[in-house]
């Protein structure tokens, strides 16, 4: 019995791709499994813990949590762990230190932390904005919520920019939304109007701010990252709208969590990981849709999420 507890209001198709290319993977495996999803948005926090203290008592044998915040859902998460359940941190790849090196019982480890390294990102992310900007440039950046998901993408890259000599002249918590994005956008550009990139760190951030410099007329005169490079901002790309972006091997994260799953029933834990990352590429508009393409269909193999 698996309990996925993730927040799965989002604009962007990576949980669905990760929910899938999990059942893809365990099916292809002749696992047999029940499976209970509970969802929320990247905000509701107190939803999130009401899943969980579910989650512990029904006695689900695996419980993937991808934490609305890490730090936030810490407490919860380490009473899954002390309650015996078998946990998979999901969208987070940073052991906490103080749980020590071994998994329950002999530490406070769980099963394994599974995603794609957010600090790793951010750095691929900042050093490749330094190859689009001019020097000197003035950026702002679109963080998530305060956390360490914003600040190891956005606070990455924003210190390798500032590092290189460019000026951050603004920094906001736009919740991963896109209507607030959108609305922050059109505020930094009416106070910063010579910012040179906007960086954001996600998804429905990335559509909100494309929405907004197409409608102030300002489309392609201000560099546009995205976070995930699946269907959503590979289409801005094709439509001149963003200019590069951190591309997932979308269902790795899912397909991990398969095998970790089955390494377990097989008594084979040793062998785990204790921290698991897929892969990313940097795709920019430069690339052509057959180059995407050959990409996207190992990315999205179980998924198939993306359309050529």
């Amino acid at each position: 019995r698996i309990a996925m507890i993730f927040p799965s209001l989002d604009l962007s198709d990576a949980w669905f791709c990760g929910w899938m290319g999990m059942e893809g993977r365990l099916k292809e495996l002749g696992i047999l499994y029940e499976l209970t999803t509970m969802g929320g948005g990247h905000a509701d926090h107190a939803l999130q813990v009401s899943h969980i203290d579910f989650a512990i008592a029904h006695r689900y044998d695996y419980v993937i949590i991808a934490p609305t915040e890490l730090f936030v859902q810490k407490a919860a998460i380490q009473r899954m762990i002390e309650a015996g359940i078998k946990v998979i941190v999901w969208n987070n790849n940073t052991p906490f230190v103080e749980w020590g090196r071994e998994r329950y019982p002999d530490g406070l480890q769980p099963l394994a932390w599974v995603g794609f390294d957010h600090g790793y990102g951010g750095n691929m992310m900042g050093e490749y904005a330094l190859t689009r900007l001019e020097p000197g440039s003035q950026i702002a950046i679109m963080y998530g919520v305060p956390g360490i998901g914003s600040e190891l993408r956005g606070g990455t890259a924003a210190s390798i920019m500032e590092a290189a000599g460019h000026e951050i002249v603004y920094e906001h918590y736009a919740d991963w939304d896109k209507t607030k994005a959108y609305e922050a956008t059109k505020y930094i550009l009416t106070a910063y109007p010579e910012v040179a990139h906007i960086h954001s760190c996600s998804t429905a951030m990335t559509l909100g701010i494309a929405a907004a410099l197409k409608e102030l007329g300002l489309t392609g005169q201000i560099l546009v990252n995205g976070w995930g490079g699946g269907r959503d901002e590979q289409a801005l790309m094709w439509e001149g709208e963003m200019n590069f972006a951190v591309m997932r091997m979308q269902d790795d994260w899912g397909v991990v969590l398969a095998e970790v799953i089955k390494y377990d029933i097989e008594g084979r834990r040793d062998e785990i990981p204790l921290s698991i990352s897929g892969g990313m590429v940097i795709i920019d508009d430069t690339w052509t849709k057959a180059e995407v393409g050959k990409l996207t269909e190992y990315a999205y193999r179980y998924s198939g999420v993306v359309e050529y």
